[in-house]
């Protein structure tokens, strides 16, 4: 029986929402690496028949597709292997359905299941972690015409993994994630900079001691700060008008993409001290997802460090403020999240580590998150 063909090297699930193009192997490796845990959190509390029953035909059971995604890791490890060492050889395809009636998937023991998921997605991170810049673009055959790449077979292995967790189902969903926006999900340092220091200039202002001002704030709240001489109204719409001239120049961050193909299904927002329509075409310019809730800096009387906006999010999302954990990247909104009584991970894409000594965890980049919060969304202690 000929196996169904293999995905695009630029491919995009609908159902997942995954984008291999989106996918740096940075980004992938530190999913691979969560998806352990995950598979545990989802698997081992549940009843047996559950376990092991087929939800419909042709649909497997939460065990199977354990089964499968553990086989996944073993079989792409010897492809790369393979495909780094010989000149495009030709792969035999996996045979899933076959595979998993000959193994016996629904009668395989959970703790060894896991345990040896675990332990081949570790060896295949550690092998894929090595690959060099020029092997990437590597390929192999599979059926005539299938030539793929070494990072699509890393792109390929992190989605299974991802989109058969949807398969089984979503984890806890009583915990929220928040993220803030720029300095987060869009890279807006270096224009912002740039329209601050023009302003700044303009109105014979000191240009970094207003840039100080700035961080998680809202813009109306930096000037009134700064020039509480000026009209705070007129010189906002004289910010958006420098800002609206930058144009393009607010580019998601490379593994922001990542980091939301965790929140399929979870309850999850925005909190930002932008206003929605420009948070709006920076997202979906950079192919993210519109978030299902958008607290901007309209919908508070008081912006960060003051926690109205989170509360408010979490409000919107009915999920208490000590269930929600919350991406920061500046003092103001991390010390916001913390007055709300939130889980606070601050990344250094901003500032420094001595500034972000407010949150629980402080990681370099944006894709350091994604253990963070796939631990978050799949535990069940405090």
């Amino acid at each position: 029986m000929t196996p169904p063909p293999l995905p695009e090297e630029d491919h995009h699930c609908e159902s997942c929402g995954l984008r291999y193009g989106d996918l740096t192997p940075s980004a992938a490796l530190r999913l691979i690496r969560s998806y352990p845990t995950q598979y545990r959190h989802r698997l081992q509390h549940l009843p047996a028949d559950v376990l092991r029953r087929r939800p419909a035909a042709g649909v497997w059971s939460p065990l199977e597709y354990a089964c499968h995604v553990r086989d996944v890791y073993a079989v792409y490890d010897t492809r790369i292997r393979r495909t780094l060492t010989e000149h495009e050889p030709v792969l035999e395809p996996m045979h899933n359905d076959e595979r998993a009636e000959r193994d016996a998937y629904d009668r395989q023991p959970l703790p060894a299941v896991l345990s040896a998921l675990e332990r081949n997605a570790d060896r295949f991170a550690a092998l894929a972690s090595e690959v060099s810049e020029r092997q990437w673009s590597r390929s192999a055959v599979r059926l005539p015409g299938e030539r793929r790449t070494v990072l699509w077979m890393v792109r390929q292995a992190t989605h299974e993994g991802l989109h058969h967790l949807h398969d089984i189902g979503v984890g806890a969903t009583d915990r929220a994630v928040l993220f803030d926006v720029d300095g987060v999900l869009v890279d807006s340092y270096p224009a912002y900079r740039r329209i601050w220091s023009r302003w700044a200039t303009h109105r014979n202002l000191d240009p970094d001691l207003v840039w100080s001002h700035t961080h998680g704030r809202r813009p109306i709240d930096t000037i009134t700060v700064v020039a509480p001489q000026l009209d705070a109204d007129a010189e906002y719409r004289l910010v958006r008008d420098m800002m609206a001239q930058e144009g393009d120049a607010f580019p998601v961050y490379p593994d922001a993409a990542a980091v939301l193909s965790l929140m399929k299904g979870q309850p999850w927002g925005v909190v930002t001290s932008g206003r929605t329509p420009t948070v709006l075409q920076r997202l979906r310019a950079g192919r993210l997802p519109d978030p299902p809730v958008l607290v901007d800096s309209s919908q508070v009387r008081r912006g960060k460090p003051d926690p109205e906006g989170y509360l408010r999010a979490a409000q919107l999302l009915d999920v208490a403020a000590s269930d929600c954990l919350v991406i920061e990247d500046a003092p103001t909104g991390v010390e916001a999240a913390r007055t709300a009584g939130m889980t606070v991970i601050a990344v250094r894409t901003t500032h420094p580590d001595d500034e972000l000594a407010g949150a629980h965890h402080r990681v370099d980049t944006f894709s350091d998150t994604i253990p963070l919060i796939a631990d978050w969304l799949n535990s069940t202690h405090p």
